[in-house]
């Protein structure tokens, strides 16, 4: 029987020969297995997406022109249903190229009939690599997850044997669970101390203005569930990361909305990055739609995290912050709050 290394390599070498032709179809599949490639062959593409079903290859070499569905319909199929396998398409068509570059991510190659061995490899083992790095960037994903929901699990146990009852309880939460990152701590009283000025500017009521406290205080509470590899990574995050960090204003909030004494800060920690021009996230709210405290310590945040120092970059003064931001009023920061926020800070 074959070990667990074995069949792992023996899929990491797999290809699909897809052809209506059977002695094309013969021909490309030995010159695969001489090369020792693990190969399985069919003759449409209903078979083959058959024969992919209880273990789809590594490669997947289509043919376009075959009689029923052809090799488009079958690309777009293994796209879907298969993500980690690359595509690489076959025709005798001059011009098909252009029309398989349509076809987007994880096709390949297009090889033009007739093509020769060496080409045939070269085709397959860029196919490979690709299979490769999808492989391991889903692998990667997965391990990001699973932390994810393991931190926010011990989170959630931690804070919920707390009795949260006053804003002096929350301080003393707020430093234990920043312990390990004295500059997180720092940042959420500078915020929340901006916030309140803003809001209290603004002529809020006392009690919404403790609200909106409470909430600038644990803005970034989520983060703490959010692996340090990515909020420390050194390099643009990727499309997928991206997706991952933007998950932590929703898991603050999930993380205090079943708290009597913050249950009302739960919807300005989900919405901070909601923006006016409704590109924010995590929902897309529009302007009003956002609530004033979330506008506020939007802005707020934004603010501190410009004039201090972060790990790659100088702080900026109070004066080129303000003129960013002011770059920024209407789409990113809403101009009203903006507005205050000028009348508040000092200029030096």
């Amino acid at each position: 029987m074959p070990s667990v290394s074995q069949a792992n390599g023996s899929v990491m070498r797999s290809v699909l020969v897809v052809d209506d032709e059977n002695g094309v179809r013969d021909l490309m599949s030995r010159w695969l297995q001489a090369g020792g490639y693990s190969v399985a062959s069919a003759s449409g593409a209903v078979e083959a997406l058959a024969l992919m079903e209880s273990l789809p290859p590594a490669v997947a070499l289509c043919d376009i022109r075959m009689p029923g569905r052809d090799g488009f319909w079958l690309a777009d199929r293994i796209r879907q249903k298969h993500p980690e396998t690359a595509v690489i398409m076959a025709t005798g068509l001059r011009d098909a190229r252009v029309a398989v570059a349509t076809l987007g991510d994880g096709v390949v190659d297009c090889l033009t009939k007739p093509f020769n061995r060496e080409q045939l490899r070269e085709a397959v083992s860029r196919g490979l690599e690709w299979h490769r790095s999808a492989r391991d960037s889903r692998c990667w994903h997965e391990r990001l997850d699973a932390e994810v929901e393991s931190r926010h699990a011990r989170l959630a146990a931690a804070i919920g044997i707390l009795h949260l009852e006053s804003d002096g309880t929350l301080d003393a939460m707020l430093s234990i669970l920043t312990i390990g990152d004295r500059d997180a701590y720092a940042h959420a009283r500078r915020v929340a101390a901006i916030a309140v000025k803003i809001a209290r500017a603004l002529g809020l009521p006392d009690h919404e203005v403790a609200v909106i406290r409470r909430a600038a205080l644990l803005h970034d509470l989520g983060k703490l569930a959010i692996p340090d590899a990515l909020l420390r990574k050194p390099a643009p995050l990727t499309a997928e990361e991206q997706a991952v960090v933007r998950r932590y204003p929703a898991l603050g909030a999930s993380l205090i909305a079943n708290l009597p004494y913050l249950e009302e800060a739960a919807d300005i920690v989900r919405d901070l990055h909601e923006r006016p021009d409704g590109e924010g996230y995590p929902v897309g709210l529009r302007a009003a739609e956002i609530s004033i405290g979330a506008r506020i310590v939007a802005v707020a945040d934004a603010y501190d995290t410009m004039t201090n120092p972060r790990v790659f970059r100088d702080p900026l003064s109070t004066l080129d912050a303000l003129l960013e931001m002011e770059r920024c009023s209407g789409t990113q920061f809403d101009p009203a709050v903006f507005g205050v926020l000028r009348r508040v800070v000092d200029v030096h």
